[in-house]
């Protein structure tokens, strides 16, 4: 009964943020032509060069922000994944410091040298703790079965992939129909 209800957990909490944000990463991607829909996406981070992929650390100063993570982070899952990491990290770091903000002197203090500096060393902090997310999500997750969150969240991931060639491919938007039938 608990590797079930971790599994909904996983799939609620993890599959599903994962299965989106693969989504719209691989869309994205086709739409831009970073991504050729002739090339499996299982291929598409390796580096041959008979792969039309321009999701390449060589090409990712060409890349919007996002793209140009997934890269560095290397690509696939393991770099989604960082990726999420490193802006949930940030993203709660910034919320914590403003909803820790009590006077406009906390504010202004965020231009001094040292807080700078301190800044730079938090990213690069939580850039190396995304590089090694699977030490950072065991603690921060209710689970006894990390490695089934991990097996659901990759299979999120592909599905989401895999959703997001065939949308592109097939163009799946809702036509939208005239509803004015009004006689004159």
């Amino acid at each position: 009964m608990e590797l079930i209800q971790d599994a909904i957990f996983a799939v609620i909490f993890t599959g599903l943020p994962v299965y989106a944000f693969s989504f719209l990463m691989v869309f994205f991607s086709y739409q831009k032509g970073y991504l050729s829909t002739n090339v499996a996406f299982k291929n598409a981070f390796d580096k041959n060069d008979e792969n039309p992929s321009q999701l390449s650390k060589k090409n990712k100063k060409n890349l919007p922000f996002f793209h140009s993570k997934w890269v560095t982070f290397g690509g696939g899952f393991y770099g989604l994944i960082a990726m999420l990491t490193f802006l949930i990290i940030e993203i709660l770091q910034i919320v914590n410091f403003w909803l820790g903000v009590s006077r406009w002197k906390d504010v202004t203090d965020l231009f001094s040298i040292g807080a700078l500096i301190a800044m730079f060393v938090d990213s690069l902090k939580n850039m190396i703790t995304a590089a090694i997310w699977f030490t950072y999500w065991p603690n921060k997750l209710p689970a006894s079965h990390f490695i089934l969150w991990i097996l659901i969240c990759y299979g999120c991931y592909r599905a989401g992939a895999y959703s997001a060639k065939y949308f592109y491919i097939n163009k799946r938007f809702l036509p939208i129909k005239n509803t004015n039938t009004q006689k004159m």
